[in-house]
C-alpha cells in the first residue's frame, strides 16, 4: 500500500485542509492546513527529486512571504522511505538563508526509530541558524501532537510582534 500524501489521512481530527498538491508523485505534496494559515509538506520518501520539489516550494513561498507574518508549517517525514541525506542537509541551506527576516515556527514529523535521529539532529541544525529571530522548528513523533502545536502558535497571534525600538 503506498504512503498517503495527504495530511488528513495522518490526523484523527478535522485539519481544515485544502485538498493536496502533489508535487512529485508518490513522492510528496503541499497543502494549505488550518484554513490556510499554515503549509504541510508530505513526504513518502527523500529521493533528490523530491528534496529538491520540497525545497523549491519552500523557497517559492518564501520569496513571496510578507516579513510582517509569521510563516507556520508542518514536514512530515514519517514516512518509512524518508531518511537524511548530505543532499537533504545541503538544500535546507537554500531554504534556510531566506528566513532571515521571516519568523518561521515549523514542525517536522518523523518516525520513532533509528532513522528518525537523523532528522533530529538536521533540526537541531536548523534551529541553531534561525533562532536569531524568533524562528523555531520542534520534532514530534505524532502528526496529531504536530498540528496541536501548530494550533497553539497560531491562537498566540500571526503577525510578527514589532516593539517600537526595533527597525523595520
Amino acid at each position: 500500500m503506498a504512503y498517503s500524501l495527504n495530511l488528513q489521512d495522518h490526523v484523527s481530527f478535522d485539519i481544515q485542509a485544502a485538498p493536496p498538491e502533489i508535487l512529485v508523485p508518490d513522492g510528496l505534496a503541499f497543502q494549505w492546513i488550518l484554513n490556510g494559515k499554515a503549509s504541510a509538506f508530505v513526504a513518502a520518501n527523500a529521493t533528490r527529486r523530491v528534496v529538491d520539489a520540497w525545497i523549491d516550494k519552500q523557497i517559492e513561498l518564501l520569496k513571496t512571504w510578507d516579513p510582517n507574518r509569521i510563516a507556520f508549517a508542518l514536514i512530515s517525514f514519517s514516512a518509512p522511505d524518508c531518511v537524511v541525506t548530505p543532499y537533504v542537509r545541503h538544500r535546507l541551506n537554500d531554504s534556510v538563508k531566506l528566513t532571515e527576516h521571516i519568523r518561521v515556527l515549523s514542525c517536522t514529523i518523523i518516525a520513532r526509530s533509528a532513522i528518525g535521529t537523523p532528522v533530529m539532529l538536521v533540526s537541531n541544525f536548523v534551529n541553531n541558524i534561525i533562532r536569531r529571530n524568533g524562528s523555531q522548528n520542534m520534532v514530534f513523533y505524532k502528526h496529531d501532537d504536530g498540528v496541536r502545536w501548530l494550533q497553539r502558535r497560531i491562537a498566540e497571534g500571526e503577525f510578527v510582534n514589532r516593539t517600537s525600538t526595533e527597525k523595520l
